[in-house]
C-alpha cells in the first residue's frame, strides 16, 4: 500500500506521536521512512544597517538549523526500536510550502505529521501547517492528535 513514508517533526510531542505512529506503518508494510523539519524563515534585516547586524541573521538560522538536527536526531533516536532505516532531511522555509514540495520532490506516498492546537482565533486567522498540508500535498496526508 505505502512504499515510501514522509514524517515531519518539529520536536514537540505530537511529532514525536506522529513519528511512532509513521514508524509503525512503516514497520509493517516494510516501507521506506524519512523524517523531516523545516526550520521557519526569520524576518528579515533590511531596514537595519549591515554594520549593525553583521552575520547575527545567518548565525541564527545556523542555530536553529543545529536545533533542527538535534530533533531529528533525538526522534530517530526514539524510533530505533522499529528496525526501520532512516532517512531525514532538513530545510529553511515556510513550513508547509516545504513539506509540500519535499512529498513531490521525494515520490512520497503518505505523510504523517501532529496536529497542532494553536488555539481558536490563531488557528482561524492564520491556519495551522497540518491543515495548510492537508489541503496542498499531492499524497495522503495521515494527522496524529
Amino acid at each position: 500500500m505505502y512504499k515510501n513514508i514522509l514524517i515531519a517533526v518539529d520536536g514537540s510531542e505530537l511529532s514525536t506521536k506522529a513519528a511512532q505512529h509513521g514508524a509503525e506503518l512503516a514497520s509493517k508494510l516494510g516501507a521506506g521512512l524519512t523524517l523531516f523539519h523545516v526550520v521557519p524563515p526569520l524576518p528579515s534585516f533590511d531596514n537595519m544597517s549591515p554594520d549593525r547586524v553583521g552575520n547575527i541573521h545567518q548565525d541564527i538560522v545556523n542555530e536553529f538549523i543545529k536545533q533542527g538536527r538535534e530533533i531529528l536526531s533525538l526522534t530517530e533516536e526514539k524510533l530505533a526500536g522499529y528496525g526501520l532505516n532512516v532517512s531525514t532531511g532538513i530545510t529553511v522555509g515556510h513550513p508547509a510550502e516545504e513539506i509540500c514540495k519535499k512529498v513531490e520532490a521525494g515520490g512520497f506516498d503518505l505523510l504523517v505529521m501532529g496536529s497542532r492546537g494553536l488555539g481558536q482565533i490563531k488557528g482561524y486567522l492564520m491556519g495551522s501547517v497540518s491543515n495548510r498540508v492537508c489541503r496542498h500535498a499531492n499524497c495522503p496526508v495521515l494527522i496524529v492528535r
